[in-house]
């Protein structure tokens, strides 16, 4: 078997990077880097996986949340706050950016990154529960609980939601 060749490499980089970044923008650090080390690492697969954006969403989730680890071990030594990146462009202005980003934010972990993945990464939500480890269920449950208060959030009829979606 071969790796996967350097044309097909660079179209999918620039089909998927962005959507990539923004999904691992939401455990803040790099989201650069860390888009860039999946792609390096799917030019090392031999054989490519069956899968590539699913797989390529694995990895960016997996080293994400160890960059995050480490960060915040970092960090608690440290005694210092961080600053959160913004989550759209400034190109994306039919919503108010800044509003929406805080919004989003403001959801819980599990509702944000299955929003995120759906919505921008257009994976599936068989992809996503394989992604974050849940059920197909789960998935959905947490998407449409995302949107709900998500748009609860942007209309201002809600101000903080506390609990966790069941699994």
């Amino acid at each position: 078997m071969r790796p996967i060749s350097p044309t097909l490499l660079g179209t999918l980089y620039r089909q998927h990077a962005p959507a990539l970044r923004l999904y691992a923008r939401q455990w803040g650090g790099a989201a650069e880097d860390l888009v860039q080390n999946a792609f390096v690492r799917l030019a090392q697969q031999v054989p490519p996986p069956e899968q590539v954006l699913p797989w390529l969403y694995r990895v960016v989730r997996n080293e994400a949340l160890a960059a995050h680890r480490a960060a915040d071990r970092r960090l608690n030594r440290e005694r210092q706050a961080g600053t959160p990146e913004a989550w759209f462009s400034p190109a994306e202005n039919r919503l108010d950016a800044d509003e929406a980003t805080r919004r989003l934010a403001e959801l819980i972990l599990e509702l944000r990154e299955v929003i995120i993945a759906r919505l921008w990464g257009g994976l599936t939500f068989e992809e996503i529960a394989a992604l974050v480890g849940c059920s197909l269920a789960t998935a959905h449950r947490r998407y449409q609980t995302g949107l709900i208060q998500l748009r609860e959030r942007l209309e201002g009829r809600c101000t903080h939601t506390t609990t966790a979606p069941t699994t």
